[in-house]
């Protein structure tokens, strides 16, 4: 799959831990989107929608990485899935499970200097399979297009 050069540059700019969430390792490089086998299965944790609610997840404690960056495209569903793969990519295979995508992320504060609350287009990966308990209604206007997904092979 192309990884565009301005995600790949932009990602290796953005990656730090945030003071909140203590687990999160600075790493040298981007995550390498790699395509998921036909032999893996990815599962939808979001909550399902109500009305017009977009939904956040609240589960820093197993967060392994995080970008946000300005959006690259407007081709949501393309972001979405490079994130995933990104995903399946990092690490030793299986110790990201879920990747969550969405635009209007609030950053948090420290991250790279960050005042925090900006909003910007976040991609989350977690090392363990995140549940729908795991979300939160997300603030109006607020994480909008969420996409999230398990990935267990």
């Amino acid at each position: 799959m192309f990884i565009p050069t301005i995600v790949l540059t932009t990602l290796v700019t953005l990656m730090s831990a945030s003071p909140v969430m203590t687990k999160v390792k600075p790493r040298a490089g981007g995550p390498i989107a790699q395509p998921i086998p036909s032999t893996c299965t990815v599962t939808n944790p979001l909550p399902s929608p109500i009305a017009a609610e977009t939904y956040i997840p609240n589960a820093n404690d197993v967060l392994l990485y995080s970008a946000y960056y300005s959006s690259p495209s407007s081709n949501k569903t393309a972001l979405a899935e490079q994130c995933l793969q990104q995903c399946y990519g990092y690490g030793n295979k299986g110790e990201c499970r879920t990747a969550y995508w969405a635009e209007n992320v609030p950053v948090p504060a420290g991250y790279y200097g960050s005042p925090g609350g900006q909003l910007s287009t976040a991609c989350l990966f977690y090392n363990e399979t995140l549940a729908t308990t795991d979300f939160l209604v997300a603030p109006e206007g607020q994480a909008t297009t969420p996409f999230a997904g398990n990935i267990q092979c």
